[in-house]
C-alpha cells in the first residue's frame, strides 16, 4: 500500500521531535484506533488505556518505522499487539469484560417480552464471552474482520501473516462460534 505524502511529512516531523506533529498524528488516528481496540477488548476503559500505551510506544519507536506499510497499519499493529499481550498476561480475562455491553445499545422491538429480551441479552453475552476466550491469534483475525470490517488483505498486513493464515483463522473462529451456539442451544430471538 505504501505511505501517503501527508504521513511522510508527519513522520519526518515526529522523528525530528516535533510534538505538534505527533499530536496531529494522534488526532488523526486515535478515533480509528479506539474503535478497533473497543471492538477487540469490549471495554472502553481498557481500550483507552491501550490506546494511550500505543501512542507512547509510537513516540518511542518512530525511528524504527521503515515505511513498508501505511503509518496507520503500523500504529494499528502496535495497538493490537499490546492488546494481545494484555490478554495473554492477564489471568482474569473475565474482569476485562465488566463494561462489555451497554444496555442502551440494544434496540429491542417493543413486542418482545422482558423474558425474551433477557434471553437475547444473555445469549449475546455468552457468545461475546466465548469470542473473548478464543486464542489471541484467532480472536484478533475474527475481530478485525467481523467487528472492524477489514479485508483479508488488510488483516494480513496488520497482523503480519499470510492471507491464507488469516482466512483459516477466521474460518476456525466462525466454526468454533457456531459449534458453541449449537452446543449451548443459544437462540437469539
Amino acid at each position: 500500500m505504501g505511505i501517503s505524502k501527508g504521513d511522510e511529512m508527519l513522520i519526518a516531523e515526529i522523528k525530528a521531535g516535533n510534538e505538534m506533529a505527533f499530536e496531529a498524528m494522534v488526532l488523526k488516528y486515535r478515533p480509528k484506533l479506539m474503535s478497533v481496540l473497543i471492538g477487540y477488548t469490549k471495554s472502553k476503559d481498557l481500550a483507552e488505556e491501550l490506546c494511550q500505551k500505543t501512542f507512547i510506544r509510537v513516540w518511542q519507536k518512530i525511528n524504527t518505522f521503515k515505511g513498508e506499510s501505511s503509518l496507520f497499519t503500523w500504529v494499528y499493529r502496535i495497538g493490537i499487539n499490546l492488546a494481545k499481550n494484555e490478554f495473554a498476561s492477564s489471568f482474569s480475562k473475565n474482569s476485562k469484560m465488566t463494561d462489555q455491553l451497554n444496555q442502551d445499545q440494544h434496540d429491542v422491538p417493543e413486542y418482545r417480552s422482558p423474558e425474551t429480551e433477557l434471553i437475547a441479552a444473555e445469549s449475546e453475552n455468552k457468545i461475546i464471552q466465548f469470542i473473548q476466550n478464543l486464542d489471541a491469534d484467532t480472536k484478533t483475525a475474527f475481530t478485525l474482520r467481523e467487528i472492524d470490517g477489514r479485508t483479508y488483505d488488510e488483516i494480513a498486513k496488520i497482523i503480519d501473516c499470510p492471507i491464507g493464515t488469516v482466512r483459516s483463522r477466521i474460518f476456525r473462529a466462525r466454526k468454533l462460534i457456531l459449534e458453541f451456539i449449537n452446543q449451548e442451544n443459544i437462540i437469539n430471538g
